[in-house]
């Protein structure tokens, strides 16, 4: 293959809500001329994919892949895409979304290597970490802190939620397990792309030696389901449900029916947001949680029907 110009590469890493997709979402959005032509690969963990559609829209090219995780189980997945973006498309930069239970190390041995290497660099690792969900991190497992040791730029999101004290506090966390790494303060992930476009001060090396001996099985313990259903829901029943989802249900997202219109539904530790949408979709939701009651959940679900007389 004879190169004739490399590609460059965001990576954005972090943990299921904390606001990867909104980040992408704003890049996209602003005023930033040095992008160039651009393509997007989002990873979800789900078999069912959400922020595929979600980024849908915005003048880009973009590959979903789903029902696994780049970094370990779908990496030649995850390397073809690469390769077929930069064959088809020729973009100037690539944005990569990871999905939130990925070690980033792993995909950047992959990035780094042949014979993505070839014609490729990567810009900067990004991780999106969500200040309020941030002392929750010590159940997660090595994975989550990789995300935020390996990052070159970490996006302290939602901090609107823990207050000054408790920022100041996350962020000298975040500073003693990233003492080389940039920390910018955020709500809803609006910070200035040019940060973000700013060649890596990290060594190609010490990504190398950083990324080293992790732990491959991160995977395990989570559990990924989904739902669909054409039928109306009650608002009211389908909030009495979202608060009361057991904290080990990480994220929820997709799509809603109500019965006035179609609403987007966020949901990641413990809070929501239900958006409208301007196109009628029937409810379509990915789950990702731990040791969760799937039926129960499901059930839940099925309550918030509105069903007609010939449904019952």
């Amino acid at each position: 293959m004879q190169v004739s110009r490399m590609m460059d590469v965001l990576l954005v890493s972090g943990f299921l809500g904390a606001g990867k997709t909104t980040l992408i979402r704003h890049l996209l959005s602003s005023e930033t001329e040095t992008l160039g032509k651009v393509a997007i690969i989002v990873n979800e963990v789900g078999k069912m994919g959400i922020d595929g559609t979600l980024l849908e829209g915005q003048d880009v090219d973009l590959i979903e892949i789903t029902s696994g995780c780049i970094c370990c189980t779908i990496k030649t997945d995850f390397s073809k895409a690469v390769q077929e973006i930069y064959d088809r498309v020729s973009p100037d930069f690539l944005v990569v979304e990871a999905t939130g239970v990925a070690q980033p190390g792993e995909i950047l041995d992959i990035l780094l290597e042949p014979p993505l290497c070839e014609f490729s660099r990567l810009k900067n690792l990004v991780t999106v970490v969500d200040a309020e969900f941030f002392k929750a991190r010590e159940f997660l497992g090595p994975f989550y802190d990789n995300q935020i040791r390996l990052a070159d730029i970490l996006i302290l999101n939602k901090v609107d939620l823990v207050g000054e004290g408790g920022l100041r506090e996350i962020r000298a966390l975040v500073k003693g397990m990233n003492p080389g790494g940039v920390i910018l303060p955020t709500q809803y992930c609006e910070v200035d792309p040019s940060l973000l476009l700013k060649p890596s001060e990290t060594g190609e090396g010490a990504r190398i030696s950083g990324s080293a001996h992790q732990d491959h099985d991160h995977l395990s313990g989570f559990q990924t389901f989904s739902y669909e259903n054409a039928h109306p829901m009650d608002r009211g029943k389908l909030t009495e449900f979202l608060d009361s989802l057991p904290p080990s249900l990480f994220r929820l997202k997709g799509w809603v029916r109500l019965t006035d219109n179609s609403a987007h539904l966020d949901f990641a530790a413990g809070r929501y947001r239900l958006e409208p949408l301007d196109t009628p979709r029937p409810t379509a939701l990915s789950f990702v949680g731990r040791k969760c009651n799937e039926t129960e959940i499901l059930s839940g679900l099925n309550d918030c029907l509105i069903k007609g007389p010939t449904d019952m």
